[in-house]
């Protein structure tokens, strides 16, 4: 029996994704004077299909989501690819998709709280 419908799993998988892009980005960002390393970013478009299908499975969404090189990205003399304004930019952009879907998961669970608690409260 499942207990959440298939919106709250799939939201859940798509903040698990957002979580795994937020990790691969700073290491990015630790790795910015690291020479030869080239920035990577997340196969994010296919993984978070693949969240919203498997919602009701246990797997975790994450594990899709493999890092990639980026490669939109020039490389400087010293092989590394990494530039921080984009990077930042990106963590920017990031951070804030994972709290609108936190908020979203929020309402969603204090609806079931209220149900549960025979909508009175």
């Amino acid at each position: 029996m499942r207990i959440f419908g298939p919106v709250v799993e799939g939201l859940g998988g798509a903040l698990d994704l957002y979580q795994a892009r937020h990790r691969v980005l700073a290491e990015n960002v630790a790795n910015a004077e690291t020479p030869g390393y080239r920035a990577r970013d997340l196969e994010f478009g296919t993984a978070l299909a693949r969240a919203f299908e498997r919602s009701g499975t246990s797997e975790s969404a994450d594990g899709d989501a493999e890092p990639i090189v980026d490669a939109r990205s020039v490389v400087k003399i010293d092989g590394n690819s990494v530039d921080l304004d984009t990077e930042m930019a990106r963590l920017s952009e990031n951070s804030m998709k994972i709290v609108a879907l936190t908020r979203i998961l929020a309402r969603k669970y204090e609806g079931l709280k209220a149900a549960i608690q025979g909508g009175s409260r």
